[in-house]
């Protein structure tokens, strides 16, 4: 079967749950977002199949995990999303659904069972769908989550790997740069767009770090420590920009409106950082 086939609308949803009356066949359903399919994922929607003879998925639309995730989410449209669960051998169907919460996708096919993964409890999961089910008589299951396995884990740990990719010189026999002591200065908010997202430079005995915050992403580089080739400050009034090349002739690494006692401190830091390490 075309998995294609398996992703139902509102016109081809009511006929397929009464072939399923009909034949006898006891339905279970989900929903979520399932933004980045993972293990916790898979692990559940097979959990919840054996809970009975036909499983269907409920996917929230673009605009409800925006509502629900913020900005920048979802990773992936909602055609995707429901394309990559109705590939699945576990997933009988799958039905986008554009309201707020899942209450009328639920009235609609009335399951026989309605399962849910991760960390829900009965007093965590949505109420006001909690509320429908019970008076719909349908049997609510519960199940367990695979440790360390969510959407939030995964695109946290592709942010870290994006940043590690920024790095201009990895040192690759030492430990990772958040692991080790650092100082850390955070640029003014009143300087020009630093308002929302602060600039922050983080100074440690192994690199120097600059991170630059967005509504979408997190912005990150990073210089060796022992790469650092020469710090120049340009003094304002006020604040004061700070320059930081690296040897090699790659980018260095830029930021502007810390205040002049900071962008000393990182100067003298980085300095006394590159002197412990030539001992």
């Amino acid at each position: 079967m075309d998995f294609a086939e398996k992703i139902l609308n509102a016109s081809t949803l009511g006929p397929w749950r009464e072939n399923l009356r009909r034949t006898g066949r006891k339905l279970v359903v989900t929903n979520g977002c399932f933004d980045v399919l993972h293990l916790g994922h898979v692990t559940y929607l097979q959990q919840a199949r054996d809970q009975g003879d036909a499983l269907l998925v409920g996917v929230t639309s673009d605009a409800g995990v925006q509502a629900l995730k913020g900005p920048g989410r979802p990773l992936n449209s909602q055609y995707d999303r429901a394309a990559v669960l109705a590939a699945l051998e576990t997933v009988d169907a799958v039905c986008v659904f554009s309201e707020p919460d899942a209450r009328a996708f639920l009235e609609a096919v009335r399951p026989d069972i309605y399962a849910k993964g991760g960390d829900y409890t009965l007093d965590t999961i949505n109420q006001d769908e909690r509320r429908l089910l019970e008076q719909l008589g349908v049997r609510i299951v519960l199940l367990g989550a695979v440790p360390g396995k969510s959407t939030s884990a995964v695109i946290e740990r592709m942010n870290t790997a994006q940043a590690s990719q920024n790095d201009l010189h990895p040192d690759s026999n030492g430990p990772l740069i958040e692991s080790m002591p650092a100082e850390t200065f955070q640029a003014s908010r009143w300087t020009h767009g630093n308002f929302l997202f602060p600039t922050v430079i983080e100074v440690s005995d192994k690199a120097v770090v600059r991170r630059k915050r967005s509504w979408f992403h997190r912005d990150e580089m990073s210089i060796g420590i022992q790469k650092v080739a020469s710090v120049h400050i340009k003094t304002g009034i006020f604040w004061s920009d700070i320059l930081i090349e690296s040897t090699g002739g790659t980018d260095p690494v830029a930021s502007h409106g810390h205040r002049k006692s900071d962008a000393r401190r990182i100067k003298e830091l980085i300095e006394t950082c590159q002197q412990q390490v030539a001992r």
